[in-house]
This record gives structure tokens, C-alpha cells and sequence, in this order.
């Protein structure tokens, strides 16, 4: 298991067969399958109470987010987060990072990757590849150009490149590819925290109207 801390090693990924990672991949099975099903209204009910059930008894196991395992998994393709297609880094370098990922029906867009799906795979690798060995930086603004629709089912491959860093801001670039096809394009603006900023948000936001 992961030390559950957000330092991000930035290594390429690898399998893992042990009872959580196992956890993770069960709920992207469930999250394919209702996708995919059209249940009768009693299967649907029936399901329902059973993921209910399953929600019952993991909320006893509840953390805080500094010890949660789900987005800390790094070796793992997703970080042992189910909401994005999970992606396969294979090399990884002080300036550039290259992964794999295969979307299915879950993350659809009527016959192809929803559009929205895109900029989730690019701030998950720009984003890390941003961090690498340097202070903590967030997403300051990301433009993502479609090229051509993504297909379901095939593997794709992602790219990102870091362009420069000017003071705290680092200059990021990526591209989507099917096989020789440039499927999307990014560019993206990662600044870097200042000291104060990198608590925890929720608590030092308690209390402030939204």
C-alpha cells in the first residue's frame, strides 16, 4: 500500500494485485456495467440497495483526505481514483512523460471519448509532470484543442512535455494521439504555490461564506 502522502514520485506505473487496488478496479467495473445495462426496474432496485449497502459498510473506514489511499496510489494507473479513465505511464523524464489509456462506454460521449473526458487526461499527466521534484504547483488555466473524435475501446497514447518555467509558472504541453492520428492538443499554466497556500483548503476555508 501507498504511504498516503501527496508527494507524487512521478515513477511509471505498474500493476498491483493487493485487496485495494482490487477495490478500485471492482467499482470501475460497476461504473461499466450500469453504463452499459438498461435493468429492469426490480434489477435496478435490487442493485441499488446492494451498492448501498457496500457504501454502509465502508463509510466505518472513513479518513480524512491527508489518509486516504484514493489519489495516492501512484504506482497504480489512476491513483486508485475511479472518476478518470485510468492511465498507464510508461516513461517518465525530468522534462517529459509519455502513458497509454483506454476509455470505455463509462466515459462515452455518444460513440466516442466525451470531450470532457480530454482535459482529465491532460491535467492528470501535465499536472504531474508539472510537480516533478519541484514545489507544489496547481492548475492556473488549461486549453485543450480537438483535432478528431477518440475512439472507445483502443488504447490511446498521451504525451506532455514541460515547455518552461518562468519564476513559479510552468509552461506545460500535451497531445493525444490514435496511433498516428493527433486526436487533441493542450497547453497549460501551472503556478507554484506560495508557503501559505499549501494547507489544507477545506479548513483554512471553514466558515467563509461561499
Amino acid at each position: 500500500m501507498s504511504d498516503r502522502s501527496w508527494d507524487d514520485p512521478v515513477l511509471p506505473t505498474r500493476d498491483a494485485r493487493d485487496e485495494y487496488a482490487a477495490l478500485v478496479e471492482a467499482l470501475r467495473a460497476v461504473q461499466e456495467s450500469v453504463t452499459r445495462s438498461a435493468p429492469t426496474p426490480a434489477a435496478a432496485a435490487a442493485s441499488a440497495r446492494r451498492l448501498r449497502e457496500i457504501a454502509t459498510a465502508l463509510d466505518v473506514f472513513e479518513v480524512d483526505e491527508d489518509n486516504q489511499p484514493a489519489g495516492k496510489r501512484w504506482e497504480l494507473a489512476g491513483r486508485g481514483h475511479a472518476s478518470a479513465p485510468p492511465l498507464h505511464l510508461d516513461e517518465v523524464t525530468a522534462t517529459t512523460a509519455r502513458g497509454r489509456v483506454t476509455v470505455h462506454r463509462f466515459h462515452s460521449g455518444r460513440y466516442a471519448m466525451n470531450g470532457g473526458v480530454t482535459p482529465l487526461i491532460f491535467d492528470e499527466i501535465l499536472a504531474r509532470l508539472a510537480n516533478r521534484d519541484r514545489p507544489w504547483a496547481r492548475t492556473a488555466y488549461l486549453r485543450v484543442d480537438y483535432r478528431a473524435p477518440a475512439p472507445l475501446h483502443c488504447e490511446l497514447t498521451v504525451s506532455a512535455e514541460l515547455v518552461r518555467i518562468d519564476g513559479r509558472k510552468r509552461t506545460m504541453r500535451g497531445r493525444l494521439h490514435h496511433g498516428e492520428l493527433l486526436l487533441a492538443e493542450a497547453e497549460g499554466l501551472w503556478v507554484e504555490l506560495r508557503a501559505e497556500q499549501t494547507g489544507n483548503l477545506s479548513r483554512e476555508t471553514e466558515g467563509v461564506p461561499s
